[in-house]
Formats: C-alpha cells, sequence, structure tokens
C-alpha cells in the first residue's frame, strides 16, 4: 500500500507535457462586441447579420418552428422589439425580432419571419452572437424545425401535431 502511495506522488506530480503546437487558427475573436443600447441599434445590427438572401436561404418549409419549441421568454428587464427591413418588399408579411434589454444595454434576442401561417425563428442570442456569423442553412433535421417531425405527426399541409402516444 505504501508502495501504491509513492507510485501515485511521483507520477502524480509531474508537468503535464505541453500541447503540441497547431497550425489551426482559434475560434475566438477579439472583436469588441458592439454594445447595443436601443432597439434602433439592434435592428441595425441585425439587418447587417442576417441579409435578404440569408432570410430567404433559411426561410424554407423544412425549416418553420416547431410549436413543441418554446421561443425566447422576456422575462428580464425591459422588452425591445424592431422590425428588420420595414419598408423593403421582402416576400414575407413580417420581419421581426424582440428581446430584453438590461442596464439599458441588449440582454438577448429573438429573430423571427412569418409569411402565411408558416414561421420560422431564425436565431435566440445575445451581443457575444454578433460576433460570429449566422447559422443561415441548418440541417432541417433538428428538433426545433417542423421539418425533423415524423410524417405521421405531419398534416397534409405539413404543420405539426402533436405527437402521437405509442402503447
Amino acid at each position: 500500500m505504501l508502495n501504491l502511495a509513492i507510485l501515485l506522488t511521483i507520477w502524480g506530480c509531474r508537468p503535464a507535457p505541453p500541447e503540441p503546437p497547431t497550425n489551426e487558427t482559434s475560434a475566438v475573436t477579439t472583436e469588441t462586441p458592439p454594445k447595443l443600447t436601443s432597439p434602433a441599434e439592434v435592428t441595425s445590427a441585425l439587418e447587417a447579420r442576417w441579409s435578404l438572401d440569408d432570410i430567404k436561404t433559411f426561410c424554407i418549409p423544412e425549416r418553420r418552428h416547431n410549436p413543441m419549441y418554446q421561443n425566447l421568454v422576456t422575462d428580464v428587464g425591459e422588452t425591445w422589439k424592431g422590425t428588420p427591413y420595414e419598408n423593403v418588399p421582402t416576400g414575407f408579411d413580417s420581419i421581426s425580432w424582440y428581446g430584453t434589454a438590461v442596464d439599458g444595454k441588449l440582454h438577448e434576442y429573438s429573430l423571427n419571419v412569418s409569411r402565411g401561417n408558416d414561421s420560422w425563428l431564425l436565431e435566440i442570442g445575445n451581443v457575444e452572437s454578433f460576433a460570429k456569423p449566422p447559422n443561415v442553412s441548418p440541417a432541417p433535421s433538428r428538433p426545433g424545425f417542423i421539418g425533423s417531425a415524423p410524417p405521421e405527426n405531419q398534416t397534409p399541409d405539413n404543420a405539426f401535431v402533436a405527437p402521437l402516444k405509442r402503447e
């Protein structure tokens, strides 16, 4: 037993070997996130982040929002909202965002699009989200999308219905 304790002490006290250098770049950005201190600033930043082409790429039937997944709940701070591309023909009924502000700065937001009975949740994010590009073409098989619903949970118009109970 004493020998085991000595061996563990000797082995455990050695410094870890340094990591070998790699040629990969770090995913960490040194860019300072924007302050976003008003709804107008958030709207402008979202227009810069999500072009109309990006929004159209995202908004396919398979990526419609699955209503079984909750959108952002504004339960802290002040609620802000805005309408990107407000006076621009987009082909959608609405492109809008809502979110929360704490101490006069954006805390978190949800960007949404609708056309007819269809709706898409493009992203839920915060100030740090602006440091990386948006995911404009995620896999339609993700659980938050209607496209991921099994055929027995879709109506003829591809609307999502409650899961079936199986025995």
